[in-house]
């Protein structure tokens, strides 16, 4: 070989080195071709979670991983800013697809998909069931039965295998309402009767012999009149109650008047905030001792308007019929964020990554409301939808015309939604046990756990 083409060929091989090189370089940082787009993008990722672990997840139908045996992720590089349609599927499961965008230098990810049983079982645990209601500390159930004389009450604790203990209260119509005490010790029974409402106390803790049966005690101060009734949630022995705009406190049956000119009020941590007749928010501790006016600004109350207080981590918001404000606590004022919905009624959640989202639903519509992205996002549209309530930070579950459905509340793309074969008018998901209690035809059953 000459001198001439041994300096040829290092020619070449060095024009060569400057070329791949960067090529190399540029591919091992991310960087990709895209003959779409005729130019080079940075790449991203996208990140895969699930539970239970799936079988196999796929990513625009050429990319297929297998979560390994101690895992239940996968995470895909290299991919090309633009939307990439993920696959997931678990013999036994419902399959799983989405559609998700992808943008340069950033990680897409899909991190709380649940996957739902395609068969779920049902397993009946009462018969003769007009009512049910299942304690906070979502262990302990109530079950009620209406006959042409009273009303037969059964309270016993799931999972146990101990016989329910009954009680009976001579009315004859409908329960209205089950309110429980936070440390579950404690029932409210409203029961409509003929217009007129009564107010019974059931005692979980009460002492049973041969001589004394199990019982729920008249509480003479509620009446037709009472509304907002709520337990103390530090002291479950203490009553609170709304009339003639006075917030009232009971024990033992003796009343107490805690705050006059009131509208409505709710419980934080050791203190109640509360809405003045007047249409301003203020705090004050338990005894109605004022701590803070919280608006500057008052509202203008309409005395046909029913108001509600939810207090939220971080968050105090203000329904009035259908309008729905936030308290700036900075500015000490009221901004409204009213729902594109009426009749609606609130759930809230708080995310993994602690930002507070909401959901609102009436019969027809359920939106999302994220605060971070200050935006409604409808979720489901329907013609009867019941029993809203969230199954975990990532997916609710509801009735629809007596059809019961899970749903994700990740609404990129498609929201992924599934019905379950059994139908019910009453539904009640417990976060304790994992499982979805039912009541249809008069039978109270429970479902195989959903939740890993």
């Amino acid at each position: 070989m000459t001198k001439k083409s041994r300096l040829i060929i290092l020619l070449v091989c060095v024009v060569c080195f400057f070329v791949v090189a960067p090529m190399l370089v540029a591919y091992s940082m991310g960087y990709r071709y895209d003959f779409e787009k005729n130019k080079i993008v940075a790449t991203g990722g996208i990140y895969v979670r699930t539970f239970p672990s799936a079988g196999q997840i796929t990513i625009d139908s050429n990319i297929s991983q297998k979560p390994g045996f101690l895992a239940n992720s996968i995470f895909v590089q290299s991919l090309l800013p633009k939307n990439h349609t993920v696959s997931i599927k678990k013999d036994g499961y419902y399959d799983y697809f989405k559609t998700l965008p992808v943008k340069e230098n950033e990680v897409t990810k899909l991190e709380n998909v649940l996957l739902i049983k395609n068969s779920i079982g049902f397993k009946n645990l009462a018969d003769k069931v007009d009512y049910f209601s299942i304690a906070p500390n979502n262990q302990n159930i109530i079950t009620a039965t209406t006959n042409a004389k009273n009303i037969t009450f059964s309270y016993f604790s799931l999972g146990s295998t101990s016989p329910a203990q009954t009680f009976s209260i001579i009315q004859t119509e409908k329960i209205s309402d089950i309110k429980w005490s936070n440390d579950s010790t404690k029932a409210l029974i409203n029961i409509q009767n003929s217009g007129n409402n009564f107010y019974y106390l059931f005692d979980t803790a009460q002492v049973v012999t041969p001589l004394k049966k199990l019982s729920a005690v008249r509480l003479p101060y509620l009446d037709k009149t009472t509304q907002q009734v709520s337990f103390n949630p530090q002291n479950s022995k203490e009553l609170f109650f709304v009339k003639n705009k006075i917030l009232y406190s009971a024990i033992n049956n003796k009343t107490l008047a805690v705050i006059k000119n009131l509208n409505t009020y709710k419980f934080s941590s050791n203190n109640i905030t509360w809405l003045s007749a007047d249409g301003s928010l203020y705090s004050s501790d338990i005894a109605g001792k004022l701590i803070e006016q919280l608006t500057v600004k008052n509202i203008a109350p309409i005395p046909t308007q029913n108001y509600q207080i939810f207090i939220l981590p971080g968050k105090t918001l203000l329904q009035a019929d259908n309008f729905l404000f936030v308290l700036n606590q900075d500015k000490k004022t009221l901004e409204d964020i009213t729902p594109p919905e009426t009749n609606y009624k609130i759930i809230d959640s708080l995310d993994e990554n602690k930002n507070l989202n909401l959901i609102f639903w009436n019969s027809s519509k359920i939106y999302l409301y994220s605060f971070a992205d200050k935006k409604f996002t409808e979720l489901f549209s329907g013609t009867d939808i019941k029993n809203c309530q969230w199954i975990n930070n990532g997916y609710i579950i509801f009735n629809d015309n007596d059809k019961i459905i899970i749903s994700e509340i990740d609404y990129r793309g498609n929201i992924n939604a599934i019905t379950l074969s059994k139908t019910a008018p009453d539904i009640y998901f417990n976060p304790q046990d994992g499982k979805l209690y039912i009541l249809a035809n008069n039978t109270l059953s429970s479902s195989d756990k959903i939740t890993p």
